[in-house]
């Protein structure tokens, strides 16, 4: 392509265009509002407190209890001290959707008044975080652990006191089963969450899942609950009001973290694949939740820190909420690392939760859009919507790269006749090759997470 004529369409690009104007106005917005805040793709948090220093996710928990207790064999809490206020401040400012809280990890420490453990934190963080919440509007959820649980007063159950992957929820019985139950109740009652984000749907016979959803259903129908892992298994998808499951890489890395099952890393590796499988599959609201760094034990970030914005424009763009797990120091305080990266997918996100929120995800097979040709698909991918009578093109940028990109359009695509670029809405040059539609994009104008194309007729 000539100088001139790139000069001509970056031009072109940069003029406003005003949104007033779009026969389409107001009812994509109408239908979205209609839907409660989990049925719509969505930016969530989740604030974890299982980061310890010296100790990783897999860990022998036979010595993690002596490091946890007193001459007496009581708990001696050492930390997070939980700086709940200052979470739900960052969600707000951060402008979330919803958030989840941890209230149980796997070492079946409960950072919430329960009268049926003593293996408890002195003080009740669910309460702050919950009033907290309540008090900003934000919908706030509660993971619970509920097929592995290191509380000591379950040793003589326990599959393993040595390893992590300790599934107490396999044991027959109704001692474990009685507990969880016991502990929905007062979660429940005491701190009127929105929903559960329970960990994790285990496809054997795992009674701890079967009764949980169970228990919660009957007792507190309003409530919405999904299990991580439940994205793999279509038995859940009519009895959980959303499915999750996790998403750890874009593409797929080869670097594993050495301290996680293999398995569990390599199951959770491709988001923009799963991602566009949900949105070509599921009938029903899903979720993907990913680290913050590079995996729930590696705080470090990742070397590009838009990698992780481009799993959440994959994910949003399907349809999709996504969830980002953020790490706490013992101080209680998110790891300022941690608030860095998500302050980067924030500001990504704020200027798009609109085109998210309210557009339609497009079924087709596979992650190429039928009739949208002409960007190299190593380097980019492209998702289809429709937000009332537009349709939105969304190009992930894979790595970051720049390219000159002239995006051909065939079949139904033909009947628009007008392009811009979101968010802005600054018109694009549309060109007529044949039956064809022309949008050439030069690199000034392509973002190195996303570039959103809307067509109007």
């Amino acid at each position: 392509m000539k100088r001139k004529k790139i000069g001509l369409i970056c031009s072109a690009v940069m003029s406003a265009v005003s949104f007033a104007a779009l026969a389409s106005g107001g009812q994509e917005e109408k239908a979205a509002a209609q839907k409660e805040w989990w049925q719509k793709p969505g930016l969530g948090i989740q604030y974890q407190i299982e980061q310890r220093p010296g100790w990783n996710w897999e860990r022998d928990f036979e010595k993690f209890h002596k490091s946890m207790m007193d001459e007496k064999g009581s708990l001696k809490f050492n930390g997070p001290f939980c700086k709940t206020d200052d979470w739900v401040l960052l969600s707000q400012r951060l402008g979330v959707d919803y958030h989840v809280v941890e209230t149980k990890w796997h070492d079946g420490i409960c950072y919430f008044d329960t009268r049926l453990t003593a293996w408890k934190t002195p003080v009740d963080y669910i309460k702050q975080f919950s009033e907290a919440s309540r008090g900003a509007g934000i919908p706030y959820m509660f993971y619970y652990s509920t097929i592995i649980d290191h509380n000591p007063k379950f040793d003589k159950i326990q599959p393993s006191r040595h390893h992590t992957l300790s599934m107490l929820g396999l044991v027959p019985g109704k001692t474990y089963e009685d507990y969880l139950r016991g502990q929905f109740k007062e979660l429940v009652d005491q701190y009127a969450p929105d929903g559960f984000w329970l960990d994790w749907y285990s496809p054997w016979p795992d009674r701890s899942s079967s009764e949980s959803l169970k228990f919660l259903r009957q007792n507190y129908p309003k409530l919405v609950v999904t299990f991580n892992n439940s994205n793999g298994f279509p038995q859940t998808y009519s009895s959980l009001n959303y499915t999750t499951s996790e998403a750890h890489d874009l593409r797929g890395s080869k670097d594993r973290s050495p301290g996680l099952p293999g398995l569990v890393t390599a199951m959770n590796s491709y988001c923009w694949r799963d991602a566009n499988r949900f949105r070509a599959e599921f009938n029903h609201p899903w979720e993907l939740i990913s680290p913050c760094g590079k995996d729930w034990q590696v705080v470090a970030l990742r070397e590009d820190t838009n990698e992780l914005v481009r799993m959440t424009a994959s994910t949003l763009a399907n349809g999709g909420k996504h969830l980002i797990g953020a790490a706490t120091g013992l101080d209680g305080a998110v790891l300022p690392e941690h608030v860095r990266q998500l302050e980067i997918v924030a500001e990504w996100y704020k200027p798009r939760r609109e085109l998210f929120q309210n557009a339609e995800p497009m079924k087709y097979a596979g992650d190429t859009p039928p009739g949208v040709s002409g960007y190299p698909k190593e380097y980019f991918g492209a998702v289809a919507t429709r937000l009332g009578d537009d349709r939105l093109i969304q190009l992930v940028n894979f790595s970051g790269r720049s390219a000159r990109i002239v995006l051909k359009l065939t079949g139904d695509w033909e009947k628009f006749d007008k392009a811009y670029l979101e968010p802005g809405h600054r018109e694009l040059s549309v060109e007529k090759s044949g039956s064809a539609l022309l949008i050439p994009l030069c690199p000034c104008i392509l973002d190195p997470v996303d570039t959103i194309i809307r067509l109007v007729h």
